[in-house]
């Protein structure tokens, strides 16, 4: 019986294809029985945001384009904790949250290497390691450096001799911001979101 699960945070501001094709190489590479969106209600590194360009639109929006972008994928399932407890979300309590909720499985527990690089900054970082195999998508500009970058990231992310695990992700140069300003701007965004999740974005008038 296949007890790995996956577990991938974010506000999802909006979730875009970038965020699906890395969730589906992450549970292809870990071999996952389960891969978890975890959509945050404030992320702790956003609290003093107040450019318009940076809007977070409500929890209930949020929730509902991720829930529109995973659609049939029977793999790609959504964890409404964060969202529930309606405070800062502290990756800390999530992880201790799905290991209360699946004691006998494997938790891997996914980040971006633009987070990796300021991971030590988290609140408990060292403990997040303990109970979650910490596994990391490379972005697009680590191609310059690859070998360089992710040594010195595994090299300060191992705790007791446990590593960080890398995944092989295509890079696209999508994110979330960018989308942002270019539905701001009234420019397309063509190819880069869910068409579900950019018809909810039109009909409900998101980031105008």
């Amino acid at each position: 019986m296949n007890n790995k699960i996956g577990i991938i945070g974010g506000t999802f501001n909006p979730i875009h294809n970038a965020h699906l094709l890395i969730a589906e190489q992450f549970y292809d590479q870990m071999g996952l029985a389960n891969c978890y969106f975890v959509p945050s209600f404030i992320s702790p590194f956003k609290i003093n945001n107040s450019n318009n360009s940076e809007q977070i639109v409500s929890p209930d929006d949020r929730l509902e384009m991720v829930n529109l972008a995973l659609g049939n994928n029977p793999h790609f399932l959504i964890d409404k904790f964060e969202l529930d407890r309606k405070c800062i979300s502290y990756t800390i309590n999530t992880v201790h949250y799905f290991k209360e909720k699946f004691p006998n499985s494997e938790l891997f527990f996914l980040i971006g290497q633009d987070q990796a690089n300021y991971f030590i900054k988290w609140q408990k970082w060292q403990k997040i390691i303990e109970i979650a195999q910490l596994v990391i998508a490379k972005r697009v500009d680590d191609l310059k450096f690859p070998t360089r970058q992710r040594d010195k990231i595994t090299e300060e992310l191992s705790i007791n001799g446990k590593k960080p695990l890398w995944i092989s992700n295509t890079n696209m140069e999508i994110s979330s911001s960018e989308i942002r300003k270019k539905i701001i701007a009234g420019k397309s965004t063509n190819y880069l979101l869910p068409d579900a999740v950019y018809d909810y974005i039109k009909n409900n008038n998101l980031y105008r």
